[in-house]
């Protein structure tokens, strides 16, 4: 029955995106704030994670400035919700005009100098839309780790048009065969702000002062492959409108100690939270491990 039921739910789903590529960006933000409404007021989704995650990094902060970065978020995330159904069908050039480089310079000459890179990223802004602008605002062949979706009927088809966007996605389990491709020139993209799944692989840096473990996997591929890391950071600029930036990470992933990658990452997301605290995902329980005697925690 299973089958059968996941065919239901595709079939809804598309549905669902076809609505969604008809209806005018101002129907879309009105709903929108029902969104909002329904998962603040409604099921209060993860309220608690997003206090205690606000309370840990901010724990100087008033209780009203909480309350009005809160409430701003949940706001921001049924933006970015909505937002990335309507992207499934977006035109390039639709999508491309929603965004700006901040520095392009930088960009070309990331390009000419290096034809393989590993791109360290976020939860940050539209990391949905980024993810589909990325392949239009380089010249590399951009590959994407994500975890499959259990609804294999979906799943082939965000995958599809994931690739005819030109974001080939591959699944966290196969992880080194996305370093194999023969690609003249390759970005290998890696959101790196979740929670470890294995305490064991983690690197530990504060995070805000905080003690915080991170995934491991941009140190571990930068070293065995050598290859340079740079960030790639988003945030909105206004609704529905957001700017790229990139940052340099390292370029000798060899010459550096372990874990120093991960807290040059650390440090820029730092720069970002700080900048505009709204842009963050605060609703992932991220905090999950606390650190023991042995570990070794990077400032």
């Amino acid at each position: 029955m299973k089958p059968v039921k996941d065919y239901i739910v595709y079939v809804l789903f598309r549905l669902i995106v076809l609505i969604f590529k008809i209806m005018p960006w101002p129907v879309l933000y009105r709903l929108s704030r029902i969104v909002y409404v329904f998962l603040y007021f409604g099921i209060k989704y993860r309220r608690k994670v997003v206090r205690q995650n606000l309370d840990r990094l901010f724990p100087n902060k008033t209780e009203e400035w909480k309350d009005t970065v809160q409430r701003s978020f949940y706001r921001h995330l049924s933006d970015i919700f909505l937002e990335s159904i309507k992207g499934y069908d977006l035109s390039p050039n639709n999508l491309l005009s929603r965004f700006t480089l901040e520095n392009p310079d930088k960009l070309q000459e990331i390009e000419a100098k290096y034809p393989h890179i590993i791109v360290a990223s976020a939860h940050c802004g539209n990391w949905e839309w980024g993810a589909m602008a990325a392949p239009l605002l380089m010249k590399y062949t951009t590959y994407g780790l994500y975890k499959p979706l259990s609804n294999s009927y979906i799943d082939r088809w965000i995958r599809r048009r994931r690739a005819v966007q030109g974001m080939h996605l591959v699944p966290i389990a196969a992880t080194s065969s996305m370093f194999r491709s023969n690609e003249a020139s390759a970005a290998y993209f890696f959101i790196t702000d979740q929670h470890p799944s294995r305490r064991a692989n983690a690197i530990w840096v504060r995070f805000l002062g905080y003690s915080t473990a991170w995934l491991h996997g941009v140190e571990k591929y930068s070293r065995i492959y050598n290859l340079p890391v740079f960030y790639f950071g988003i945030r909105r600029s206004k609704r529905g409108f957001y700017t790229v930036f990139i940052r340099e990470i390292a370029l000798q992933p060899n010459a550096l100690p372990y874990g120093e990658i991960t807290r040059s990452y650390v440090r820029i997301l730092e720069e970002s939270l700080l900048d505009d605290p709204v842009n963050w995902l605060w609703t992932h329980r991220r905090w999950k491990y606390n650190p023991t005697a042995n570990d070794i925690i990077l400032e």
